[in-house]
């Protein structure tokens, strides 16, 4: 493996059992991940997919039925991997009497942290989460929003190297989504690799450098978002009509997706049977071909055509 790598798993896999009477479940199956040091990886699936189950492995808070995870470098089950190591659940849970403050000096005392480096993280990291006005406050008076911006800054008291993020944009308004994003892309430049779960594409497609898509329990598709928008085959063609030539009609007859857009046609074909008709056509003077490329997707089109593939 390379020493390159924060994430790396070989087969990983975590069954089930919930009762003699009922059937086992496969949260995930034969997972094989790398994800690189310094990058912004996000794991995106429905719920109930296995996003969560697979955090839990990688900190050993689940046993693996099959496989192994390594942290950089080490083993899971190793409680030194994760010295490096910050994590974010879903759904955070802290005690309310405490103030911000208080919990984020517990977080510190937990990792060994002296008086005057719990205080000057605490100073900064409330700061990073916008709520450096409210850390006196007790937090049984905390919105879920800010509850989840407290959750990331204790996963940071310990300065990680990996931090772990479990849906950590759930919950919060349009505005703190937007300020959340830009916390977790300034990791990167802090030379820290964030491996964050969700199952909203927009936040996946915004800030990661690489995205795997995860389907009952098994990894569907990884790559960059280049590589996962641009998989999907066929072609899209902006065309026009000449001498009245219904190219409307045809794209009908051959079942092409077809969008008017100022009077001009974008069609996508699906195979190379479909472009070479439209060669000949516009060979023939029946339509001018203006530009062609290969099939682009948005995210949530990359998504669901993944999740049909695997559902066929």
């Amino acid at each position: 493996m390379s020493e390159a790598l924060a994430i790396h798993t070989e087969s990983l896999s975590k069954r089930y059992k919930p009762g003699l009477t009922k059937k086992p479940i496969d949260a995930v199956v034969d997972l094989n991940l790398d994800v690189n040091e310094g990058e912004i990886f996000a794991f995106i699936g429905l719920n109930g997919a296995g996003k969560t189950t697979t955090i839990k492995l990688l900190l050993d808070h689940a046993r693996p039925t099959a496989g192994r995870a390594l942290l950089f470098g080490r083993d899971a089950h190793d409680p030194k991997s994760r010295t490096r190591v910050g994590y974010l659940p879903d759904l955070p849970h802290f005690y309310n009497f405490l103030t911000a403050v208080e919990l984020m000096d517990y977080s510190g005392r937990l990792f060994g942290l002296s008086g005057a480096e719990r205080r000057a993280r605490s100073e900064r990291l409330l700061k990073m989460v916008g709520l450096e006005k409210r850390g006196n406050e007790r937090l049984k008076g905390f919105s879920r929003g800010m509850l989840q911006r407290l959750g990331l800054a204790q996963a940071l008291v310990n300065n990680p190297d990996l931090v772990l993020l479990d849906e950590p944009l759930g919950g919060l308004d349009p505005i703190g989504r937007v300020e959340l994003r830009d916390v977790i892309s300034s990791l990167r430049s802090e030379g820290r690799t964030v491996f964050f779960s969700s199952h909203i594409l927009d936040d996946a497609q915004r800030i990661a450098d690489r995205i795997g898509i995860i389907h009952h329990g098994r990894m569907v598709a990884c790559g960059s978002l280049e590589e996962l928008l641009t998989s999907s085959p066929g072609w899209d063609v902006e065309a026009e009509s000449s001498d009245g030539f219904d190219l409307a009609k045809l794209c009908g007859e051959k079942g092409w997706h077809t969008e008017r857009r100022n009077g001009k046609f974008l069609v996508t074909v699906t195979d190379e049977d479909g472009l070479r008709t439209l060669y000949k056509l516009a060979a023939d003077g029946r339509i001018r071909m203006l530009s062609m490329g290969r099939r682009r997707l948005d995210l949530e089109e990359a998504f669901i055509e993944e999740l049909s593939r695997w559902e066929a």
